[in-house]
């Protein structure tokens, strides 16, 4: 539902055309221009996206190199369940959405917010500049990379979609549907999608040459039928002039054994043109063989992929459900990301999932101790300290282990 882009400053002005279709001539044919006038603008200084970008640029520090990542554009498309909403639930809808990436990334940073309704599903494109302080040389500077987090990224869909429940009343199902978790399966779907396409082109471009074969094939071998018609009756005339007509040869027979060696490669023409045939009907055989080979794997993955979307239906009915056991039950409004990572940790440690890497382990205790120092966490502080402590010896093992195994056997 959501997808973000880093830009450099070269590609602002393309962007800015595009964004608020400063042109009739578009380069994307799903732009319908009858309906561009329902585009909403939800900037309202009266200025435009390339003066915007150009004076917060000279507001704060941005290095002077090409590929400096000096724009940043969020995509968020509108909901399924909202494709038949009234206009104003969708608009407000959009105007949410801004509220909270203003909330997120600085008002004073945004430099469009534009509602194309004119393409064929809404979305809001929405542009800013990636500003933080550096507090070394006390000055707001432009970086991509601290502003856009991995932290930031793994919590976006999650919080927007928090805020939008709470201030949409018509706003149910969520962004957090199958179609904005990424599965390495699906990219393996539109592989073998385009594999099974490439073929299924193949195949009919294959069926087509057949077809013309065939109709040949009829042609050919009536040819066939008639120059061994032909040949007959040549043998026959060349008997009758053997016997002359009144005394007199009224044609050579040299003319006729050429007349008959022309029907000679007709007729090694015709039989070239039915082992040609047969060639292509072995290829469209192989074709097919290979295509069934392709929508078999093809039915697999799908298969594969279904049940992920299950499973992950699954999971999101649970996380919904805790959700709203914390609040309701408990009073939790929200559980630290530190907490989050930390859980995950002890119960793999209370389910006795170990690991054998060194690095790994140490990751963990970095997990566990982080959430230790976090004033904000929901987890006992017994229960992380035990954890730390299961951590740490697991790590002295795993030195043990290795010392020993380069130490060797004692002679």
């Amino acid at each position: 539902m959501a997808h973000l882009k880093k830009n450099t400053r070269g590609a602002v002005p393309g962007l800015a055309v595009h964004f608020e279709r400063k042109t009739d001539h578009h380069s994307n044919k799903e732009i319908d221009v009858a309906k561009t006038y329902l585009n909403q603008d939800l900037m309202t200084d009266g200025s435009d996206m390339l003066s915007r970008f150009n004076e917060r640029l000279n507001d704060v520090y941005c290095m002077k190199r090409d590929d400096v990542k000096a724009l940043a554009t969020w995509i968020v498309t509108l909901p399924e369940e909202l494709s038949k909403a009234p206009y104003e639930q969708q608009s407000a809808f959009f105007e949410a959405t801004k509220q909270f990436l203003d909330n997120r990334y600085g008002q004073e940073n945004t430099v469009a917010a534009v509602v194309h309704y004119d393409e064929t599903t809404p979305h809001l494109h929405y542009a800013f500049v990636p500003v933080v302080f550096d507090a070394k040389k006390e000055r707001y500077k432009v970086s991509a990379k601290e502003v856009l987090t991995r932290h930031d990224l793994q919590t976006f869909h999650d919080e927007l979609d928090q805020t939008l429940k709470a201030v949409l009343p018509f706003y149910e199902q969520g962004i957090l549907n199958n179609k904005t978790l990424p599965f390495e399966n699906v990219t393996e779907i539109k592989k073998y999608n385009d594999q099974f396409k490439a073929l299924k082109d193949e195949l009919a471009n294959v069926e087509e040459n057949i077809s013309a074969k065939k109709v040949l094939l009829k042609v050919t071998d009536q040819a066939l039928t008639e120059v061994d018609l032909a040949e007959k009756q040549i043998d026959d005339f060349k008997q009758a002039l053997s016997k002359n007509l009144f005394g007199k040869t009224v044609l050579k027979p040299d003319d006729l054994d050429r007349f008959k060696s022309l029907l000679a490669n007709m007729k090694k023409a015709t039989l070239q043109s039915q082992r040609d045939a047969a060639d292509s009907n072995q290829a469209l055989l192989k074709t097919k063989s290979q295509l069934a080979e392709v929508q078999a794997d093809y039915q697999q993955l799908k298969d594969r992929y279904q049940t992920l979307q299950q499973r992950v239906r699954e999971k999101q009915q649970m996380d919904y459900a805790m959700r709203d056991m914390l609040k309701n039950d408990y009073g939790i409004e929200k559980i630290p990301h530190s907490d989050v990572e930390a859980r995950y940790v002890l119960y793999r440690l209370d389910h006795e999932q170990l690991t054998k890497s060194k690095k790994e382990a140490t990751s963990r205790l970095a997990t566990l101790k982080d959430a230790r120092q976090n004033p904000d966490s929901k987890i006992t502080s017994s229960r992380l300290d035990r954890g730390i402590e299961q951590v740490k010896a697991l790590i002295n093992r795993i030195i043990e282990l290795t010392r020993d195994l380069f130490k060797g056997p004692s002679l």
